[in-house]
């Protein structure tokens, strides 16, 4: 997959026309449009810009086994580096128990 693909993937994976990527980010609708058109490639600066905008990190862009992921995972994820291991911990048992409990 090129980076213009999953670009585009991961836009329409989070339902972001260019545009509304374009204003998060601050790159230009038309430089987005070339990138994901294959015919222009990101600096690595204005990858992370796009990436940030995405709700990802570089990492994730071009880690293969996570295009599957859906957005509200890596949100989760993203807001689990900020905890403790303690408080990591304490998730993982409440998100244990909600699973195993019957309604």
């Amino acid at each position: 997959m090129t980076t213009g693909e999953r670009l585009l993937e991961l836009r329409n994976r989070r339902g972001y026309s260019q545009y509304i990527l374009s204003q998060k980010s601050g790159v230009s609708q038309s430089f987005i449009s070339a990138i994901e058109a294959g015919s222009k490639s990101p600096t690595i600066s204005t990858l992370k810009k796009l990436c940030d905008s995405l709700g990802i990190t570089l990492a994730e862009f071009f880690y293969e086994n996570s295009y599957n992921i859906p957005p509200a995972l890596h949100k989760l994820v993203k807001e689990c580096r900020y905890l403790t291991s303690e408080q990591n911990e304490m998730l993982s048992n409440f998100l244990r128990s909600i699973r195993t409990t019957k309604y």
